[in-house]
């Protein structure tokens, strides 16, 4: 028996991813520059923390553009877990790079 959560569509998980990978390229670009941290994706790490922000904001605008498909719409159980499962994980990393950020200050 499908209940009125399980017939919600997918934007706003959608969004949400949006906004956290943007605000993760964000604080690692400024982390990086401050020396406050280093990058752990052995893919971004060669990146120079500009090409890094760059990076992650053309990963933010693709997946806004899903917000103007049919993606959205989509009423699975397995979507809508797997988006909320990847916005609860990139709430710890944003987590992370805040405390890095407050250690390196107060520090």
């Amino acid at each position: 028996m499908r209940t009125v959560r399980d017939n919600e569509p997918l934007k706003k998980y959608v969004w949400s991813l949006v906004v956290l990978n943007f605000l993760d390229g964000l604080l690692t670009y400024i982390g990086l520059s401050l020396g406050a941290i280093t990058e752990a994706n052995p893919i971004l790490a060669s990146f120079s923390p500009f090409a890094l922000l760059m990076t992650k904001l053309l990963l933010s605008l693709c997946l806004f553009s899903f917000l103007y498909t049919p993606f959205v719409r989509i009423q699975t159980r397995r979507w809508r877990y797997s988006l909320i499962f990847v916005n609860t994980l990139y709430s710890f990393i944003l987590l992370l790079h805040l405390l890095w950020l407050i250690l390196f200050f107060i520090g």
